[in-house]
């Protein structure tokens, strides 16, 4: 009895350390690209104040490529009309870099008009999962976004479709992009993200004799379509497992604009 309590001691106490291990080099990868982003919601009555005073802040701090910022709102979902601000291409040096005067300049100019919808978020792109991807193009009009909760057993089931579905999405929507991100700080870290952007509802991609299933069976082999949707189906939590909502492009709040 005594030695089984040892034993579950050790365990916790490594499980704890392999936690806090992780979680304090979580954003020191150099080789990985982050990215953060911010919910705010516009107090009653103060939109169109918060939209002014945050396009005169994003101009006056978040034009340079290493600190843009773009702004969507979202408009579906319990979550209709937050506005979400989406800092791209971080590496982990820029969480060395003194942002004092950024943060005091929103505090004394836009929270009097928004409040925080949350907290920030550090996510980690994943770069395998990308589609149609050009750093170059202007942000999309519309998104897509589904956030995903997977279970830690079965990432790899996971990862195969959205990788895998991925291809067939470049052949048969070359009008769309598609990039994944994996929650690193602010939230669950089997948290992922993925957001579909497009210009037109209207959906002006070649007609195609085939299928998805059957571009996807012939791609990676007879009948793997139902076997690797089955397998990521089930890789999702059942509750919450998968969310998705639209958000539109906040042309105003463009640092350039």
């Amino acid at each position: 009895m005594l030695i089984n309590q040892i034993q579950m001691k050790k365990l916790l106490l490594f499980t704890l350390l392999s936690a806090f291990t992780f979680t304090t080099f979580a954003q020191r990868n150099a080789k990985v690209e982050y990215w953060n982003t911010f919910h705010y919601k516009a107090k009653d009555g103060m939109e169109q104040k918060f939209l002014k005073a945050a396009a005169i802040k994003t101009k006056k701090f978040n034009s340079d490529p290493t600190n843009l910022i773009v702004t969507y709102r979202v408009t579906t979902g319990d979550k209709a009309g937050v506005y979400e601000r989406i800092m791209p291409f971080q590496t982990s040096k820029s969480y060395d870099l003194d942002a004092t005067k950024e943060g005091k300049y929103w505090e004394d100019n836009v929270s009097p008009y928004a409040d925080p919808d949350g907290g920030k978020q550090v996510w980690e792109r994943l770069k395998w999962a990308d589609v149609n991807v050009n750093p170059n193009d202007p942000p999309y009009k519309h998104l897509t976004k589904t956030t995903f909760i997977v279970k830690p057993t079965h990432r790899n089931h996971f990862g195969r479709w959205v990788e895998r579905i991925g291809k067939v999405f470049a052949k048969r929507m070359p009008d769309a992009s598609r990039i994944v991100l994996r929650l690193q700080s602010g939230g669950q870290r089997n948290m992922y993200v993925s957001y579909i952007g497009y210009n037109m509802f209207e959906n002006n991609n070649p007609e195609l004799e085939t299928t998805w299933e059957e571009d996807y069976n012939e791609m990676f082999g007879w009948d793997t379509w139902t076997t690797d949707l089955t397998l990521y189906n089930e890789s999702k939590e059942m509750i919450f497992g998968e969310q998705r909502v639209s958000l539109e492009l906040v042309e105003e709040l463009l640092p350039n604009n």
